[in-house]
C-alpha cells in the first residue's frame, strides 16, 4: 500500500505526516475527482490512516471518560 500522496502542487507528502483536515480534505477531493481508479492505491491508504486516527481517538476518549468516572 503506498504512503505517499501526490498533492495539487506535484510534491510528494508522506500521508501519516499530513495534519487530520488536511487529510480528510485531501482525502474527499480525491474520492470525488477520481477517474479510472488511478488513484486508488492513495485513496486506500488515506482511508485507512484516517480509520486508524478516528480509532485512536475514540478509545483515547473512551479513556478520558473512563478516568472521569
Amino acid at each position: 500500500m503506498t504512503r505517499m500522496y501526490v498533492n495539487s502542487k506535484g510534491q510528494d507528502v508522506e500521508i501519516a505526516s499530513m495534519a487530520y483536515p488536511h487529510l480528510c480534505s485531501a482525502h474527499a477531493k480525491l474520492v470525488r475527482e477520481q477517474r479510472d481508479g488511478l488513484r486508488q492505491a492513495e485513496i486506500d491508504a488515506m482511508a485507512a490512516e484516517i480509520a486508524t486516527r478516528d480509532e485512536a481517538h475514540a478509545a483515547a476518549q473512551a479513556a478520558e471518560a473512563e478516568g472521569a468516572a
